[in-house]
């Protein structure tokens, strides 16, 4: 696993789905494969954009709307259970609803959609959920960002990330291994999902 901090520039990252493809352009020796790696914005401005990402292959600076500030191969090692970690996560809660308009898929059936939790406490349980059989939230600091709006070909879209930090603790190593290097919950194409840990 590799972590890397970037620098993308580029009038088209205004429009928050331009910053993942263009993250693709550091792995141009497989450019079909799927993506294999998380990341977040962490400075963001007209003309360029700072990015903190996560991978399973090296990133290579391959053009000149992207330039790699760093990287560094990393040996994921979760700590025993019952040990306390602080955690830093921007991700997108959400629930599944049927379609308000009725609308149907191609097999008939109504279609879902995702609606955002705007609710703390729905926030929190939304979290503890997703890290269920993983860690116990021991403290917990929940902050709104500014919402992204996009496009993605023809589909114009909004998502509303927040910032969850404080301090868990492990109940089961491998299963918070796997959080780390999946992701948690939707719009990881959107910088969402990268959970980052370090000792408490």
């Amino acid at each position: 696993m590799y972590l890397s901090r970037l620098i993308l520039t580029g009038e088209q990252l205004h429009n928050p789905y331009e910053i993942h493809r263009a993250l693709w352009q550091a792995f141009p020796e497989a450019p079909e494969q799927d993506r294999d790696y998380l990341f977040r914005v962490e400075k963001h401005s007209p003309r360029e954009t700072q990015v903190l990402m996560q991978s399973q292959r090296q990133p290579l600076s391959s053009v000149e709307s992207l330039r790699l500030l760093a990287t560094k191969a990393l040996k994921l090692e979760i700590p025993k259970p019952s040990c306390q970690l602080r955690f830093y996560l921007i991700a997108n809660p959400v629930k599944t609803i049927n379609d308000e308009q009725g609308r149907q898929d191609r097999k008939g059936k109504i279609k879902k959609c995702r609606v955002p939790l705007i609710k703390e406490e729905d926030q929190v349980e939304w979290l503890k959920r997703k890290l269920a059989t993983a860690a116990t939230i021991e403290r917990l600091g929940i902050d709104k960002q500014r919402s992204l709006n996009f496009r993605k070909g023809k589909h114009v879209g909004k998502i509303q990330p927040y910032v969850f930090q404080g301090i868990l603790q492990i109940r089961n190593s491998e299963q918070l291994g796997d959080c780390v290097q999946n992701g948690i919950g939707p719009a990881k194409a959107f910088g969402c999902g990268l959970l980052s840990l370090a000792r408490a």
